[in-house]
């Protein structure tokens, strides 16, 4: 079984110092796709989000992006103080129990959570199948926000599945079903 993972989609995310991220609003309608698509599929949602000492647990800052389509009856909701969603949470224990062995991930910030991530998804064995055109991050001093995510892109591709929102469905793939 898949599961989708939407990483850190929260308005203190999404916009930061009267920034959006890159392609912000695309970005929500690729991962409002996901979750349709997700939930057609009878696989499981789990919205991750983070907390630290600028973004507390029930602020605003804390809060979904509006638009995202959040429905407290059919997710599951993951909350993180580190970079991996699996960092101190239960995911990796809820996803067993569930019967998950692939994950699908999109959201925020590409080089920080949805980097971490992925990573740790693959160290612990998990299928993963990075959304190419659902996650985003800003600009910086030293690339662009388009160059980090195609950067992340092609380095992970050598690890991990990635593809545009578009080509991803929640039926199992091989290496699930060999599982």
């Amino acid at each position: 079984m898949k599961a989708l993972l939407v990483i850190d989609v929260q308005k203190g995310v999404y916009a930061w110092q009267d920034r959006e991220v890159h392609e912000g609003r695309a970005l929500v309608a690729n991962i409002n796709g996901l979750i349709a698509a997700a939930r057609a599929a009878g696989s499981p949602v789990f919205f991750v989000q983070h907390e630290d000492e600028e973004i507390v647990a029930g602020s605003p800052a804390w809060g979904f992006v509006a638009g995202l389509d959040v429905r407290r009856d059919s997710g599951r909701f993951v909350r993180k103080t580190h970079g991996s969603a699996f960092h101190d949470t239960g995911l990796a224990e809820t996803l067993a129990q569930l019967g998950v062995g692939e994950i699908v991930v999109c959201g925020l910030q590409t080089e920080f959570c949805v980097d971490s991530t992925v990573r740790q998804a693959v160290t612990l064995d998990l299928g993963v199948t990075l959304v190419a055109d659902a996650h985003s991050t800003f600009d910086t001093e030293t690339l662009t926000a388009p160059q980090i995510i195609a950067h992340h892109n092609a380095t992970l591709a050598s690890y991990v599945r990635v593809d545009r929102s578009d080509a991803i469905d929640f039926e199992p793939s091989v290496k699930a079903a060999r599982s």
